[in-house]
């Protein structure tokens, strides 16, 4: 059995979160959606995925991932 890539999709835009989950899902990923980054923050506490996608302007906190 393989391991399914995790995806975190972070928009505050739901109709883009909408898309981008069918897209990842029909690709068989496994994905986590947020509304805002504050939420992304504190799950990084406890888990790591494998990829994030993010809008980079939103209400409230924005976040900044660099490799």
């Amino acid at each position: 059995m393989t391991k399914r890539e995790h995806v975190w999709v972070v928009d505050d835009d739901r109709a883009i979160r909408w898309v981008l989950e069918k897209a990842l899902v029909q690709a068989d990923m496994q994905v986590t959606s947020f509304t805002q980054a504050d939420g992304v923050l504190k799950r990084l506490v406890q888990e790591v995925p494998d990829a994030v996608i993010s809008d980079i302007r939103m209400p409230g906190t924005n976040i900044v991932f660099a490799s």
